[in-house]
């Protein structure tokens, strides 16, 4: 019986030594990074319950978003229980040759404007998206694009006005007649996400601190300028020491000298606006075919025009009227309210190659070369 006793001891004994010497449960961690960025932390066997932090770190342009499990903390904290593998993932945007990307956090989403360089124009997204800005909101996977730019030809067309002035085919920053292309604020050579009074290059904020472009004590600051220096005039900053915004009166003689027809299809494009044709008699110079009428059958846009698309215009971040009117800005100042500017604004009802806007609405500008 004690000899028993002994041998049932010895067992447990044996037994005891065997569990305090097998080995803590070791599991493997693997984290790696998705393109657009890089992973600080050391992968390999850890001992169950350690510890390990992996930072994900973005290269220039991309924002971390989350890890491959939907978490998002950076850096990021494991302790081990179970094998682990993971990738950090990114959203970034990189440009082609022509321009740069710029890019803003706000809360969840990432803004990306696509700025081109002189005489390029922005032309898509590399999955197709021509929205410029562009928000992405930072979601569960990783995004890689690519800002695509374009230097286009930018044609001109003579036509028959007593200034000789070449009329762009193409709004500033579209690549053919009937893309509406950019909005600028009067003065501006930037296109922006927000078309507001406080965000106007040359006020303070109110209709009472003008700093540049001034008749009127009662608007701010004098300087006596009426019509934009290049270096504030877009068509010459985009385009080229060649070409420039139109003044009042470059809008006036195009209304006066020129043939307009209103149509809701140019082309087969299903976009409206006016198309413009060299006049082909004295009769023919000054005439508006609005949208009721009857256009004369001897013009064909195998003729010699231009297309106005109705592009409408922005107000603080949304358009108004795209479709339906056309706003497009001269170089000059309203001296009458140097708050404003003129510019040339139609319907389908008609022209006003004089009218008047607030400087810091987003409208269209068309460009001319002269002579």
């Amino acid at each position: 019986m004690r000899r028993l006793l002994w041998a049932a001891m010895g067992v447990a004994l044996i037994s005891m030594l065997f569990a305090n010497c097998k080995k803590d449960p070791t599991y493997l961690v693997q984290v790696t990074a998705a393109e657009g960025g890089t992973v600080e932390g050391q992968n390999g066997e850890y001992k169950e319950g350690e510890t390990v932090v992996f930072t994900a770190i973005p290269a220039d342009g991309y924002y971390f978003t989350n890890w491959s499990d939907g978490n998002t903390d950076n850096p990021r904290s494991i302790v081990t229980t179970s094998d682990i593998s993971l990738a950090a993932k990114f959203i970034g945007v990189s440009p082609k040759e022509g321009g740069i990307v710029e890019t803003k956090k706000e809360g969840n989403s990432i803004v990306y404007t696509a700025v081109p360089s002189n005489g390029y124009y922005f032309s898509q997204w590399s999955d197709g998206n021509t929205d410029n800005p562009r928000t992405i909101k930072v979601g569960n996977a990783d995004i890689t694009l690519t800002a695509e730019f374009v230097l286009p030809t930018i044609a001109t067309v003579d036509l028959g006005l007593t200034s000789g002035n070449l009329w762009a085919t193409c709004n500033v920053g579209a690549i053919n007649p009937w893309d509406y292309g950019y909005y600028y604020a009067w003065g501006e050579t930037q296109t922006k996400n927000n078309y507001i009074r406080e965000t106007y290059k040359y006020c303070n904020g109110s209709n009472k601190s003008f700093t540049k472009y001034n008749v009127n004590a009662d608007y701010g600051t004098v300087d006596n300028k009426t019509i934009l220096e290049p270096s504030d005039d877009a068509a010459t900053v985009v385009l080229g020491a060649e070409y420039s915004m139109p003044t009042v009166e470059d809008w006036k003689e195009l209304d006066s000298l020129c043939y307009w027809v209103w149509t809701n299809n140019y082309n087969g494009t299903s976009v409206a606006g006016y198309i413009i044709y060299k006049a082909k008699s004295e009769h023919d110079k000054g005439r508006i075919i609005i949208e009721d009428g009857t256009p004369s059958a001897s013009y064909s846009l195998s003729d010699v025009h231009i297309f106005l698309p109705a592009a409408g215009w922005l107000n603080g971040s949304d358009h108004d009227s795209t479709g339906n009117w056309g706003n497009y800005w001269s170089s000059s100042l309203d001296e009458s309210k140097p708050s404003c500017a003129r510019n040339c604004d139609f319907s389908s009802r008609g022209v006003g190659p004089s009218m008047t806007s607030a400087r810091f609405v987003g409208l269209s500008v068309r460009s001319v070369k002269r002579p």
